[in-house]
């Protein structure tokens, strides 16, 4: 569940320049801000409590191009400042800084390994996913005009916010163009997501409230800043596995999964801004 917290705070990371149409060697410095205030509530057969975390993540990268579909990523660093009920105010580095990854583009999203080739933290399973802008611009990633409209399907957002977390997604984002200037086009973006977690019993719901997306056509890639504002949910069951006996060459590998309560997480707040350099 907190591997899902930590991919849509890097919403805005999908809104980065594609990689298809930038040289090798090329460099680009990312700095992420985000802040979250979660309730988590725990329901069971003892009654219900409630606890709640803030969690304030910030975040510097520097993306060197290798190929058309792999781009290394140095995390220079990566600091998470958590408080809340019974949580005193904690400030560290998280397992991303200091260290490289390698993020190559899959027919299924982006695959990440560290630089010995190894998985990368949780919160790292996301990196170089923010190369897909085109998802959020019209189909082919065209120039809109201004005033134009489009949507974005869930489907084709579910690699970028919850890479190997969800097993299918609904909603949609709206997109609109306010403007276009000097060859860049400055759009909005709202909607609503929900999905099914790879685990029985788990849901996950995402709203995006307020989404802003400045794109320069001539550099192919956001201009300075994008901004969101949003909420999410995720209701996961607690599971009691029992074993029967069973008989044949099922004894003793036959479960019964009974649900003994579930374990709530939204948030109060959800802000993430991304700049490029």
């Amino acid at each position: 569940m907190m591997r899902w917290l930590i991919a849509l705070t890097m919403l805005a990371a999908p809104l980065a320049t594609s990689t298809e149409a930038r040289q090798a060697g090329e460099k680009t410095s990312i700095s992420f801000d985000s802040a979250l205030e979660l309730e988590i509530v725990v329901r069971d057969g003892k009654g219900e409590s409630t606890r709640l975390l803030n969690l304030n993540r910030r975040e510097k990268f520097v993306q060197t191009r290798v190929d058309g579909r792999t781009v290394k990523v140095d995390c220079l660093s990566s600091v998470l400042q958590k408080s809340g009920t019974d949580t005193p105010v904690e400030e560290k580095s998280t397992g991303l800084a200091g260290h490289s990854y390698v993020a190559t583009k899959t027919e299924n999203g982006w695959t990440v390994k560290n630089s010995e080739g190894g998985a990368p933290p949780n919160e790292g399973s996301n990196l170089g996913a923010w190369n897909d802008v085109s998802q959020l611009l019209p189909a082919g990633g065209a120039e809109p005009k201004q005033g134009e409209k489009w949507a974005v399907e869930a489907k084709d957002l579910m690699a970028l916010i919850f890479p190997a977390s969800l097993r299918e997604a609904t909603g949609k984002l709206e997109c609109a163009c306010e403007s276009v200037e000097g060859g860049k086009a400055n759009v909005i973006f709202n909607g609503q997501l929900t999905g099914k977690g790879k685990d029985e019993g788990q849901t996950v719901s995402m709203s995006v409230k307020t989404g802003r997306l400045v794109y320069d056509f001539g550099k192919k890639r956001p201009a300075p800043q994008l901004m969101l504002q949003g909420s999410y949910e995720a209701i996961s069951d607690m599971v009691d596995v029992v074993r029967k006996p069973g008989t044949g060459g099922t004894v003793n590998n036959e479960e019964e999964r009974r649900k003994v309560g579930e374990i709530s997480v939204k948030t109060n707040k959800l802000d993430a801004s991304i700049s490029f350099e």
